[in-house]
């Protein structure tokens, strides 16, 4: 299916890509820690390094880094 848009987990993005945030899944306390990292729905950040351990993404001028099991919360979308 080329050319189709697909909706992906978080963990699963490569370095470098833009992307934005769909939804974010799971219990409230982690969907209001996610989002007070600032990852709310619609927001666009950037994954700088995804390979062993956690993840560091860039939303805005800040730089974050988040355990595994938190992006597995994050669907998100390429740009």
């Amino acid at each position: 299916m080329e050319g189709e848009i697909m909706d992906i987990l978080l963990n699963f993005i490569e370095a470098g890509k833009l992307v934005e945030i769909i939804s974010v899944q799971g219990c409230d306390s982690m969907c209001k820690k996610i989002m007070m990292m600032g990852m709310s729905e619609g927001s666009i950040i950037k994954v700088i390094k995804n390979d062993s351990g956690p993840l560091i993404i860039k939303t805005g001028e800040i730089r974050l880094v988040i355990g595994r099991s938190m992006a597995q919360k994050v669907m998100v979308r390429e740009v």
